[in-house]
């Protein structure tokens, strides 16, 4: 469960120094939103693959809690 949240978040940092700071995503990963607001943000700026990831790890880490 930790390695998923380390690997999110460290994807998450890597993601966010190739974006536009003035991007709704960057903004979002800033203020360290949950995975879900940011992942609603990188809809809205066309990262679909951003989004994706991160719900699928959101989804990997309830299975793994429950």
């Amino acid at each position: 469960m930790h390695r998923l949240i380390i690997q999110t978040e460290a994807m998450l940092y890597e993601f966010r120094k190739h974006i536009p700071t003035d991007c709704k995503t960057a903004k979002s990963i800033d203020r360290n939103d949950s995975w879900d607001r940011v992942a609603t943000f990188a809809k809205d700026d066309g990262f679909l693959d951003l989004a994706e990831q991160l719900k699928e790890s959101k989804y990997q880490l309830l299975k793994q809690t429950h």
